[in-house]
This record gives C-alpha cells, structure tokens and sequence, in this order.
C-alpha cells in the first residue's frame, strides 16, 4: 500500500447525490425531534438562557482544543502545538458538516500537507484516537449510569450488574480490537479479491491502517491516554454550562450521562450533515433519562450546538488562512 495514496475523489455526480442524501437525513432527524417535543416547550426553555453561562461554555470548548492537540503531539505528529490546535478546528468542524464522519479525513491530508508525513499513518492516528475517545466516553456513561438512582431504577437489578460486568470487558477488547480487526480484514480481503476487488482493496487498506495502529510506543499511547482525559474533561464542563445556562441543576453523574449519550449517538455513521440531528438526539434522550424536561434537554442542546458550531467554524478560517501562507513540505519530510 502507499502510504502517500489519498482517497479518490467523487465524481460530480455523486457528490451531489451524497449531498441531497445527507440532507434529506438530517431534516429527517430534526423533523422527528420536532414531533417528538413540542416546540412550544422548547421555546420556552431558550426564553429561560442566562447569555453569561456562554463564555466559561466556549472557553471549556477552547481548551478542549489544547488536550486534541496535546494528544497528537503526544502521538508523535512532528508540529507545534499552535499549528496543532488549528489542525483540531479544521478536523473538527468538518467533522460537523460532511457525512459519514468523512471529515476525520481532514487531519491525515492536512499532516501530511504541513509535515510531509505519510497518510495512512495520520490516518491510523485519527482511529486511535477515536477508539480512545469511544472506550473513555462509552466507560464513562455506564460508570455514570451506576451513580444515577433514578437510571439504575430504569434499568433494574440485571441491568445494572450487566452494565458493571461490561466495563472490564470493554477495556480488555480495546487491547484486541486493532489486531482482531486488521486480521479479519485480510481474511475478508482475500476472499472479495475476485468477486468484490474494489471491496477488498479497502479492506487492504484498512488493514494497514490498524498496522500502524498497532506501531504506536506503549509510552505515546499512555500519553495519549492522559490527554484523552484532559480533552474530555472540559468537554463535560462545556456541557454543564449548556445545561446551567437554561437553569437547570444537574449532577456530575447525570450531566456525563447525558452528554456521552449524545455523543454516542453523534459517532452513528448516519449519511446525515455531520453530528447535526444525531447529536441532539442523543442528548435529549439522555437528559431525559436522568429527569430533564424534554423541551429543556433539546434547548440545551441547540445552545450546546449552536456555540460549538460558530467556535468551531471561526477556528477553522482562522487556521485554514493561516495555513495557506504556510509552504507544503516535500512528500515524506518529517
């Protein structure tokens, strides 16, 4: 596989057949969470927004930036952190707008536009990251789950002990996940080579993608681990503010609960406009699920949203304008 390879591109015409599909999902989405809860309930709740809760909200989410950085840096991406953090904002406002989480491509083409490093390895950086972020965030919410009385009352005696079986379970899969899947991925690639060479040739690729998963130092990893930690921890504040700020009280417990639901949720490939729609759903059903009004859960989710999204969008311009001043490196310069 060459590891300087990029994804192909689409052609017109399905560019704009993923478009309208995308679209179609996400009004689909917001269409079903307007049925769901009445807008006049929602309305009511935006009434209730104290504006002073926006700014320790858009600072947690700043520095949520700082720990994304810090961990690609920990990872070994040979840039500064500066440059790093303008990198996240790109990677993570696309993130929020293309479907099918293809904005995740934004960060190996961008390494490797900065640094000269091979795609396929910012490739394997971003899935390692993200199995870190969903084995932090789907602990976290069963952890969460167990400190909430009214969810343990929802799910029962069995529900509880499974839940707490399940947590050591998943911390040990995460330990396999890249050497069972890269495995399973030739094997499969070997048998579609015939009949689905297109399908395999993916698989290939993928499989070398968990290759280089599996190259990451004990120590890079610990690191990232750490930084990982620190990513979410002001995620969860930023979403504490989202809630406070609508007048509602919550707990730690019931705060994590409901915003690693949503972001759950959020990672569901949906062919949809980035997070749009999944994220608030998976919100308001998890701060229904610890005792928020649904009006209140989807107005803390639109001013959650709302916030990040603006954020986001003024990073990315900043960072993209300050990287096209910037000369590329020549391919596989460190």
């Amino acid at each position: 596989m060459d590891d300087r390879a990029v994804p192909q591109e689409l052609t017109p015409r399905r560019r704009v057949a993923r478009l309208a599909a995308a679209v179609a999902v996400t009004a689909g989405l917001g269409v079903l969470i307007v049925l769901a809860v009445p807008f006049a309930s929602v309305a009511a709740a935006l009434d209730r927004l104290d504006p002073v809760w926006l700014a320790p909200l858009l600072a947690a989410y700043a520095l949520g930036f700082v720990a994304r950085a810090g961990r690609f840096r920990a990872l070994g991406v040979e840039l500064s952190l500066p440059v790093l953090v303008g990198v996240s904002g790109i990677h993570q406002f696309l993130n929020r707008v293309l479907p099918l989480r293809t904005g995740e491509l934004a960060f190996p083409v961008l390494v490797r536009r900065l640094s000269g490093a091979p795609f396929v390895q910012g490739l394997a950086l971003v899935v390692l990251c993200r199995l870190l972020d969903l084995v932090f965030v789907v602990v976290s919410f069963l952890a969460a789950l167990l400190a909430v009385p009214a969810a343990r009352a929802a799910v029962g005696t069995t529900g509880t002990v499974l839940i707490a079986a399940l947590l050591p379970v998943l911390l040990a899969a995460y330990l396999f996940l890249p050497p069972l899947a890269g495995f399973a991925a030739r094997r499969l690639a070997v048998r579609l080579a015939v009949r689905r060479p297109g399908w395999s040739e993916r698989l290939t690729r993928a499989a070398g993608v968990l290759d280089e998963v599996r190259r990451v130092s004990r120590r890079a990893f610990a690191g990232a681990a750490v930084w990982t930690v620190l990513q979410w921890v002001p995620t969860a504040v930023a979403c504490w503010c989202a809630v406070a700020a609508l007048g509602v009280a919550l707990g730690p417990a019931e705060v994590v609960v409901g915003s690693t639901l949503a972001v759950l949720a959020s990672v569901v490939p949906l062919p949809g406009v980035g997070s749009f729609g999944t994220l608030e759903a998976g919100w308001t059903a998890g701060f229904v699920l610890v005792g928020v009004p649904a009006g209140a859960a989807v107005a803390s989710a639109l001013v959650l949203s709302g916030a990040t999204f603006v954020a986001a969008g003024v990073l990315a311009v900043v960072a993209w304008a300050a990287f096209s001043r910037r000369r590329s490196p020549a391919p596989g310069a460190r």
